[in-house]
């Protein structure tokens, strides 16, 4: 029966390919839509799933009250000891530290630039590593051995197996014992891992509870109570199980890169988001499979009436239909997963995660389910209803189509909707892209060039010479950061006439050197910036410490003139000689807030070179040339740069990622929102051939007849986009509420896309008409 079934439905659309064309290849790009977000989604919420102990692993955070709010810190100083001497039920702590440096194999005459991360023995015991080379249990035998990453070991090795190869970091050697599979799906990347017992500066802290051991009511209140216990605070302790890490870390630490360390975080809501768009296209393309089974099923009336004559039963006839339904979707599903495979790499590209395509048996279960669900909700029409209607009535003509006229009008309306909705949102994400990236913010980023450097001291002297040199550059600085983006906060900072109630307010510092202001553009609005040439160290001068602020700084002071009033900082106190304008040294999601600029050369790490933008390869080379000769101890270490436009744009690289996919599901709405109207008006063309012939006869000229034709359409595309078009405000709104710098919602956006929408809609439909229109009359009666 089914073999039956499978040649009179391979038949059906052999002989109706039009419906075969538009319902396969909607279906087809709708899955596969589907199916990459699943592949991704996948990804997202696997991380950590590896290690046989993540249930039992925790990650500790510091909750700061301040008077601006809640506070979070993610790095915390080395209590892994203490922690485990303290509570009996912790198994297992560990601090895990890394910076990005340059390491030498022995035979290299230059080094390698690698992650370097330091934790301690027990990290081996709470996160268990697949071993291509080696064992734990060598790397604790042995002291001043790692292990490394099969990617890493390429790097350095190739080949060649790095077992007992060793490699050395300033005054360190260290001899490689193991070799580790890294998962991309773990936040915990590395490309060197040093375990050792000596205690650690600072990292993220990690425990592991005993096998038996839950994280209780009161163990947390015990932990949260563990700062206090060893000095003064009143700051907290809250855990974090390490599977919601990746997606539900606070905002607050993902966007801060504190002593190095960058985990991989992804982002919670855009993964809802690509879901209610995937779904939504999804649903666009039953629709559009819906509507053309019902205009088929409507020219299949007679069939149905003849097989019932013929003695077919209900049942046979529900079998039927479903099957023919169930095959056109299992097609689609086969040709999505050519789709997939093809744009899968571009897919992961823009989603950043880079991950391998398998089709394991999740997606086989996965893609029966998709087959049974949609063929069930696109064939349940011609299944259940056509095959109610008795013989006799079909065969005298059948039933009134008024009511599925209205069911496809209805439809197409959604269709429309969703367009519409799609499109102006995507209009308006890449308008507030376009606002972030063009945003003043009260500085200049142009044709700057970030050296990663440590010059320190020698620093002046290497912007002189540059500058003198070189008359493609402007000026440089030294800093610890750029001005978009100051990860340094502090909080119980104090000055001169500060109220008693005011200590715990989190002020942000940038370390800087005098050039940072002419560098960066900033505005000083009172006073002078800071001082060149000044000492630091154990030759340190009062003025060595002054500090320029932010005009939300003085408005937290709220004194007229702080010139000269002294502030203590950061273990320094030093006098306040300037005030600039605001500028926004946070990303645009977050208001300003007091700052204050500082000179240490210590924590200066980073060069910032602002260049005129000519010659620019010229200039960086250079750039480069000239910082080898200064520092020729760092001759064997990579010399890394970057521009700030790239640094700005991996700033807000979920933010591009959500415009990309935007683009992409607009595209393919708009796609199948023009099949859908294609879908409708072949249909009505064919219900309603003979009219026009019967209108040209009596002379309608062919525009009038599109007209016709223009009126239903737009009908319903109007009543969707008036539907559409408050929702999509109300929705931008509310998004746009998360930026400080935020684009207007335009008027004329929300009139131009669904516009924009009716017009292309207008010319699909006319083209149809004028080709239909065009055939003779005759001809049309004839072939009624």
């Amino acid at each position: 029966m089914l073999i039956h079934y499978l040649k009179i439905t391979l038949r059906g659309l052999y002989k109706d390919k039009a419906f075969a064309f538009i319902n396969i290849l909607g279906l087809a790009v709708a899955i596969a839509c589907c199916f990459l977000l699943i592949f991704w989604i996948k990804f997202e919420t696997s991380f950590e799933d590896m290690y046989p102990n993540k249930d039992r692993i925790y990650r500790l955070m510091i909750e700061e009250n301040r008077k601006d709010g809640v506070h979070y810190t993610g790095a915390l100083r080395d209590m892994s000891k203490k922690l485990k001497d303290t509570y009996p039920q912790i198994e297992a702590a560990a601090l895990f530290s890394n910076t990005s440096t340059s390491l030498l194999r022995e035979d290299a005459k230059e080094g390698i630039m690698a992650n370097l991360t330091y934790t301690n023995y027990d990290f081996l015991r709470m996160f268990a590593f697949e071993y291509i080379e080696g064992s734990p249990q060598q790397i604790v035998k042995n002291k001043g051995s790692v292990i490394m990453t099969d990617e890493a070991a390429k790097r350095f090795f190739g080949d060649s197996s790095p077992i007992g190869q060793k490699l050395s970091y300033y005054m360190m050697s260290y001899t490689v014992v193991g070799v580790v599979k890294l998962p991309k799906n773990t936040n915990f990347q590395f490309d060197i891992l040093v375990p050792d017992e000596r205690v650690l500066d600072a990292g993220i802290q990690f425990i592991m509870l005993k096998e038996n051991e839950k994280m209780t009511e009161s163990l947390q209140k015990q932990l949260s109570t563990f700062l206090s216990t060893q000095k003064e605070t009143t700051n907290k302790i809250v855990t974090q199980k390490i599977a919601d890490i990746h997606l539900h870390t606070p905002e607050e630490i993902k966007s801060k890169d504190s002593y190095g360390i960058k985990l991989i975080y992804g982002n919670y809501p855009q993964l809802i988001y690509f879901s209610a768009a995937a779904l939504l296209i999804l649903i666009m393309a039953i629709i559009n499979y819906v509507n053309t089974s019902i205009a088929r099923a409507m020219n299949r009336m007679k069939e149905v009436g003849v097989r019932k004559v013929s003695g077919a039963k209900r049942k046979q006839l529900v079998e039927r239909f479903l099957f023919e339904s169930f095959i056109i979707t299992a097609l689609g599903v086969v040709i999505s997963f050519a789709f997939v495979k093809y744009i899968f790499p571009v897919f992961s590209e823009i989603m950043g995660n880079k991950i391998a395509l398998t089709f394991d048996w999740q997606t086989i279960v996965i893609s029966i389910a998709v087959c049974i669900i949609i063929s069930t909700l696109s064939g349940a029409y011609a299944a259940f209803y056509l095959s109610l209607f008795k013989p006799a009535v079909i065969l005298r003509g059948g039933t009134k189509s008024n009511s599925k006229d209205r069911l496809r009008g209805a439809l197409l309306g959604v269709q429309f909707f969703l367009s519409v909705g799609i499109l102006i949102c995507t209009v308006f994400i890449y308008k507030q892209m376009n606002a972030i990236f063009n945003e003043s913010e009260g500085m200049n980023r142009d044709n700057i060039i970030v050296l990663d450097t440590s010059l320190w001291y020698q620093s002046e002297d290497f912007i002189q010479i540059i500058k003198q040199e070189n008359p493609n550059i402007i000026d440089a600085t030294m800093a610890n950061c750029p001005p978009y983006n100051a990860p340094w906060a502090y909080a119980g900072i104090t000055w001169e006439g500060m109220k008693n109630d005011m200590g715990d307010i989190g002020i942000t510092q940038i370390a800087c050197d005098s050039h940072y202001a002419n560098t960066f553009g900033l505005e000083i609005i009172m006073g002078e910036f800071i001082q060149p040439g000044l000492p630091w160290w154990q030759d340190a001068e009062a003025k060595s410490f002054n500090l320029v602020i932010n005009e939300s700084f003085l408005k937290l002071m709220n004194v007229e003139n702080p010139l000269g009033i002294s502030v203590n900082y950061a273990g320094f106190t030093g006098k306040i000689i300037g005030v600039v304008k605001d500028f926004n040294f946070k990303p645009l999601k977050e208001k300003s807030s007091p700052l204050f600029l500082s000179f240490n050369p210590e924590s200066q790490l980073y060069m910032y070179i602002k260049t005129t933008g000519k010659d620019k390869q010229a200039t960086l080379d250079y750039i480069l040339k000239k910082y080898r000769e200064m520092k020729e101890s760092l001759t064997k270490r990579p010399t890394m740069y970057s521009t700030i436009e790239d640094d700005y744009s991996k700033m807000y690289e979920s933010e591009i990622r959500s415009a990309k996919m935007l683009s992409v599901f607009s595209v393919i709405s708009l796609f199948l929102s023009l099949m859908g109207a294609v879908s409708m008006v072949s249909f009505m063309i064919e219900k309603r051939t003979k009219e026009i012939a019967i209108r040209r006869i009596n002379g309608a000229k062919t525009p009038h007849i599109i007209v016709l034709f223009w009126k239903d359409i737009l009908k319903k595309a109007i009543i969707a986009s008036v539907i559409a078009i408050p929702l999509c405000y109300l929705l931008m709104h509310r998004w746009l509420e998360g930026y400080i710098y935020r684009t207007s919602l335009s008027w004329w956006i929300f009139i131009a896309v669904p516009l924009l929408l009716m017009l292309l809609i207008c010319l699909v439909v006319g083209i149809q008409v004028i080709l239909t229109a065009g055939k003779r009359p005759a001809e049309s009666l004839r072939s009624e």
